[in-house]
């Protein structure tokens, strides 16, 4: 995809109505819902901040999603007030309808919608159902406004004496560019295609294939996957929770440490169970692709975690992080031991991947660390998948599934060591 350079008269028209916005929002904010926002009472605080970012524009609106993941860098209040703004996507207007999806016979039917495209289905001329990933009119150049404006942003935040030592460009840069891949459908098309064909060798796994000769740069046309539904436990077996919930975590891992990609969004709108216990993975908007070095620190980082290794975990997160003036490494050290310490040997049921990443990025804030993101993402993805999982599965061994991929993964580390030393 090719993106067209914004001038700076649009960037400044962007950040003069981005200021605009924010000075209506605080004169509407009102005495008595400001005097409860500055006592931090949650209601007012969150509802306010979500409101405002939803008026700010769908650039922000993505940026407030992703950093809502972003444990690593905010506090957990915080995180849980930007977390209300997944659902708050209006779907676009019949008026505004591309004329292109006319190569399908009916009406489009809108089965979902986001901050950045629709989704519609279709019923192609030849019987075939397909699903069309539409971007919504005009976002391409508002949202390269709207990221240029961040960036620049970000680029003066990092001047200020309190956030010396914060990576915030570094941040915004990630950031932007996880946007920026999500406008690119032929990137996605690509990662699409790339699941479909590694996934083939998971057993139970069904990803949609990619109809090239009606995709455009503004259209991702699909395979449509009938009879998928929003599952609760109750409408599942229990063999089928189980093998549904054991597939969904090899599928991740075979991805994670044997191709290192990072599927960054598998929650219950892109990953779904279905009755016979099989699942179906949707979309690769946002996913990471790892460098080899990191696929690999990550493969043994959680290895070593299953084996209770602290020391071998912070030596591998010492390697990645970058570190602040005056940082202690020395005490960091010792309390991700006695965290890992502390997890090894619980049981499945146990063991709480959410609380132990929390902790984790606790210590690295406290002690002076900034994780690298290709470091930060795999966790990310796995605790938005635990979410999706844990309820259909309490008793889910995360660490036991993750053996077979990480076995692989590390043998192949070691088969490569001596050729890479000749």
């Amino acid at each position: 995809m090719t993106v067209g350079r914004i001038g700076g008269g649009a960037v400044a028209l962007r950040t003069a109505r981005a200021f605009a916005v924010l000075a209506v929002r605080m004169l509407l904010l009102g005495p008595a819902t400001a005097a409860a926002w500055l006592r931090g009472r949650p209601l007012a605080r969150d509802v306010w901040l979500a409101d405002t970012v939803v008026a700010l524009g769908p650039a922000f609106v993505k940026a407030a999603q992703l950093l809502s993941t972003r444990a690593d860098l905010l506090p957990p209040r915080v995180c849980r007030a930007l977390s209300r703004l997944h659902d708050q996507v209006r779907p676009l207007p019949p008026s505004a309808m591309p004329p292109a999806l006319r190569f399908g016979t009916g009406v489009p039917r809108l089965v979902g919608a986001g901050s950045i495209a629709c989704v519609y289905r279709l019923v192609l001329p030849a019987g075939r159902t397909v699903a069309a990933k539409v971007r919504r009119p005009g976002i391409v150049r508002s949202l390269t406004a709207d990221l240029a404006m961040l960036e620049q942003g970000a680029r003066l935040l990092a001047r200020l004496p309190m956030l010396r030592g914060v990576p915030v460009t570094a941040v915004a840069e990630q950031l932007t560019a996880s946007i920026r891949a999500q406008l690119d459908f032929a990137r996605e098309a690509d990662s699409l295609e790339g699941f479909r064909k590694a996934l083939s060798e998971v057993d139970g796994v069904t990803v949609p294939g990619v109809c090239r000769a009606l995709s455009t740069e503004d259209i991702l046309v699909m395979d449509f996957v009938d009879g998928l539904a929003r599952r609760r436990p109750e409408d599942l077996g229990e063999e089928e929770r189980r093998t549904a919930v054991v597939a969904a975590l090899r599928a991740v891992y075979r991805m994670l440490f044997l191709d290192g990609v990072v599927h960054c969004d598998l929650h219950p709108g892109n990953l779904y169970f279905r009755a016979d216990g099989s699942i179906v993975v949707l979309d690769a908007g946002f996913t990471v692709q790892l460098s080899d070095s990191a696929r690999e620190k990550f493969a043994a980082f959680f290895y070593c975690m299953s084996e209770g290794d602290g020391e071998a975990c912070a030596d591998i997160v010492l390697s990645t992080a970058a570190v602040s003036p005056g940082a202690d490494t020395v005490r960091f050290r010792t309390e991700l031991a006695a965290l890992v310490a502390e997890h090894t040997g619980r049981s499945a049921a146990e063991f709480d991947l959410v609380s132990f990443a929390a902790k984790l990025f606790d210590l690295q804030r406290a002690h002076g660390l900034h994780a690298d993101p290709q470091f930060v993402f795999p966790i990310l993805s796995l605790l938005v998948l635990e979410g999706t999982v844990r309820e259909f599965h309490p008793d889910v061994d995360f660490q036991r599934e993750a053996r077979p991929a990480l076995v692989t993964a590390l043998m192949e580390r070691v088969v490569a060591a001596p050729r890479e030393a000749r």
